[in-house]
């Protein structure tokens, strides 16, 4: 790709990226924090999946520090979200899962999200949605293969 055209896609891409980045940001938060923050969605979101994780995952998949994650983690604990398990291979380490108030709350936000993201996918044909959530997959490889290849 020509130079000039690499300029005009980047200017193109700024030129959006951040007003979309916001307004979804911005509808998903007023959607899902009725009972969540957005960051609280995510990490019981990641708990939900990852059932018996650690805060130091967590922590690395937010890409924050310790201390933030237990002070996010505190907050859904006191929610009664989740629950804190000590290992039984490594009594040290505590695991996180998701209590069944918080699979219920989880659900309910997910399926908003969803209303929300079908909302405006539906104005996409099916290649174009492809196309889309297939060049954000990709663009996600490549920033993790270049975090990999930094640490």
């Amino acid at each position: 790709m020509h130079e000039e055209k690499v300029k005009q896609l980047i200017q193109r891409y700024s030129d959006v990226y951040l007003h979309v980045l916001k307004k979804i940001d911005s509808i998903i938060a007023e959607k899902v924090n009725k009972e969540l923050t957005l960051d609280q969605y995510y990490i019981l979101r990641y708990i939900m999946l990852n059932p018996d994780c650690k805060s130091i995952e967590l922590a690395a998949v937010c890409h924050v520090n310790k201390s933030a994650i237990t002070s996010m983690t505190n907050r859904l604990y006191e929610k009664g979200y989740i629950n804190r398990e000590r290992s039984q291979s490594d009594r040290r380490s505590i695991l996180l899962n998701v209590t069944e108030k918080g699979t219920e709350v989880f659900h309910r936000v997910e399926r908003r999200i969803e209303e929300l993201v079908r909302s405006y996918i539906m104005y996409f044909d099916e290649d174009e949605a492809e196309m889309f959530v297939n060049t954000y997959e990709k663009l996600y490889r490549l920033m993790m293969t270049e975090e990999d290849q930094q640490t």
